[in-house]
């Protein structure tokens, strides 16, 4: 979470205190909203000290690393850039004599406008961009050191377009249905929602109904979270893009059939659900209508959130891939499907929490996957220990980036999906 690094020595202190330290960006970039981001300054003085001016600013920055390396030599590494800069001269005594402040509390108020059409926080493995407010109190001399403070600013983006949607989970139906009409039957797909917090749960529904009485069986039911990650950067002509696959676990399933003819369809055991979507050869007789509620990796498992900024561009897909097996057909009929979705980041899940559908309450307790233990919403770990814990130089991170993606690309070759690409975080990112 953001903190405050405050000025501190014996005689004299200054820290930034600001009435929300989150910023929620609604809605697309487009949407022509305004954030206020309101503080002050604080000065706590022991002792009178001179000063010809104090100013806060707030100060947004985009930093990237190049493994290939970057440049007319491709030796240039990383790159950092200022994205975003307001300032706010908070006193000033320019053209006066040097003003003595006294002993004693100073406060100073500010207040930013913050336009919709910023970047959002991201913190990727290889592209970062932060914001941070700070003030410094310029004293005269040059022998004589300015006081600084700095004070980390969060910006979320949610999707709704105005501030009371997130507290009374009013937002616009994001749901997907796909109906495919097939020679032996007709399948229909509903993705309840296409916009989720990542490590919360996903809920995907299937329903296949044959058109006659031959012996239509589903063989797989494979569903794949695939993340495409664009880097650019304009001033050096480069361009960079991977992709990633994220195998979506099962949390639990449930019977969607009507009430009336569950009594005429055979019940699917829960070993043979988890098969089909696991294995290629489920072989589950039609019809089958079942509700599957998955579980969407988080930020530990280095998923991201979706973005909008063209330099660091991440999206995210959902790829459906249904077999079904036909009597006297050799070949297997396989519906393909790539869904666009949108993760928001792990710390809006609070606001987006799923709660149990009217559906669940009606049919019962749904089958769960075996797990004892209760499901509670995935803590974000502070990332100032997290960087801590796994500080490294920029060459270092270089290397066990790279080192990561053969490990990748040889999983993918043998034909495994990895649950994640289990890389340790980005290097910490100071300002210069």
């Amino acid at each position: 979470m953001p903190v405050s690094v405050p000025f501190l020595t014996g005689n004299k202190q200054l820290s930034i205190d600001l009435a929300e330290p989150i910023v929620y960006l609604r809605g697309p970039p487009n949407n022509p909203a305004t954030h206020v981001l309101r503080g002050e300054v604080v000065l706590v003085l022991s002792k009178p000290i001179s000063a010809s001016s104090i100013v806060v600013k707030i100060v947004g920055k985009s930093h990237t690393l190049w493994p290939e390396g970057i440049g007319a030599r491709g030796t240039k590494m990383f790159h950092e850039k200022t994205i975003h800069e307001q300032n706010i001269i908070l006193d000033s005594w320019d053209g006066h004599e040097d003003k003595a402040l006294p002993a004693g509390l100073h406060r100073y108020p500010f207040e930013f406008l913050l336009p919709n059409k910023l970047v959002e926080t991201i913190e990727d493995d290889l592209a970062k961009t932060f914001y941070f407010a700070s003030v410094t109190v310029h004293r005269p001399g040059l022998s004589v050191p300015n006081l600084k403070c700095r004070r980390d600013i969060l910006l979320l983006r949610t999707m709704s377009t105005y501030d009371g949607a997130l507290s009374s989970h009013n937002l616009p139906s994001s749901s997907i249905n796909v109906d495919r009409q097939l020679s032996c039957c007709e399948a229909h797909v509903c993705v309840e929602t296409a916009i989720v917090s990542s490590g919360t749960q996903f809920p995907i529904s299937l329903t296949l109904t044959p058109y006659t009485k031959a012996d239509v069986t589903l063989e797989s039911f494979n569903v794949i979270l695939t993340e495409q990650r664009i880097y650019r950067l304009p001033e050096y002509n480069a361009r960079r893009a991977e992709m990633f696959d994220f195998k979506l676990k099962l949390s639990s399933v449930s019977n969607i059939n009507d009430l009336g003819v569950r009594d005429l369809v055979k019940e699917v055991p829960l070993d043979q659900l988890k098969r089909v979507l696991m294995t290629k050869n489920a072989h589950i007789s039609l019809p089958f209508a079942y509700r599957f509620v998955l579980k969407v990796p988080n930020c530990v498992d280095d998923l991201n959130h979706t973005t909008h900024y063209n330099e660091i561009e991440l999206k995210h897909y959902l790829k459906i891939t249904i077999e079904l097996t036909i009597p006297d057909q050799i070949e297997r009929e396989v519906i393909n499907l790539e869904l666009p979705i949108t993760i928001l980041d792990c710390r809006l899940k609070e606001d987006y929490a799923l709660l149990p559908t009217y559906e669940e309450a009606l049919t019962g307790e749904p089958a769960n996957d075996g797990d004892s233990t209760t499901s509670v919403f995935f803590a974000c770990p502070c990332y100032l220990d997290y960087k801590k814990k796994r500080r490294r130089n920029r060459q270092q991170w270089i290397k066990v980036h790279q080192e990561g993606l053969q490990q990748h690309q040889q999983s993918d070759s043998n034909g495994n999906t990895s649950d994640s690409d289990n890389t340790p975080p980005p290097p910490p990112y100071h300002e210069k």
